[in-house]
């Protein structure tokens, strides 16, 4: 004795619903993971690129108004920062007289730091692309006056498409260069 039309319909039934449920909840983890994937290249660009704004402007000696790096000049603005850090040696003491010099730019949504290493420096001279996901970058400065600047406010948004979601990461902090020599 086999199984009835009947029994055969309502196994068929239920294996289908069963598929469907299935293939379901495969797209929904697929879109949330996409989504959480989309989330973390925005926050974590922006939180990386934070981190190197931060470990280059705290040692800085001043923020300049501009400086050529290898035949083009780059001026501090409300979008690009160029600054003056001692150099260090292997050894982590100062070099006297010797200083390094980074821009931090932005092309389109990406995110550069150029370096330009001074003689023994333990710093190594190069472009770093530091985002790739850049929607917006500002820098702020406590004084017009680029001599006399002692903080730097930096504002960063970035943003990730994942199908029609646009997913953001915004970061602003207020950094303080240490190395600023006091006024006379």
């Amino acid at each position: 004795r086999g199984f009835s039309l009947v029994e055969t319909l309502i196994v068929i039934a239920i294996s289908v619903v069963a598929l469907i449920a299935l293939v379901n909840l495969f797209l929904i983890f697929n879109s949330t993971n996409g989504y959480q994937q989309a989330f973390g290249a925005a926050a974590g660009s922006a939180s990386s690129a934070m981190n190197a704004l931060e470990a280059s402007i705290m040692p800085a000696d001043h923020v300049l108004a501009s400086h050529a790096f290898s035949g083009t000049t780059y001026s501090s603005s409300a979008t690009v920062l160029v600054l003056s850090l001692p150099a260090v040696d292997s050894s982590g003491n100062i070099i006297a007289g010797v200083e390094d010099y980074i821009v931090f730019y932005s092309s389109a949504t990406d995110l550069y730091r150029l370096t330009a290493a001074g003689a023994g420096s333990t710093r190594v001279s190069g472009l770093k692309k530091l985002s790739t996901t850049l929607s917006s970058i500002s820098f702020t400065y406590d004084s017009a006056d680029f001599t006399l600047i002692t903080n730097v406010t930096a504002d960063l948004q970035t943003q990730a498409q994942f199908k029609q979601q646009t997913v953001q990461g915004h970061l602003t902090e207020q950094l303080y260069l240490r190395n600023r020599p006091l006024a006379p």
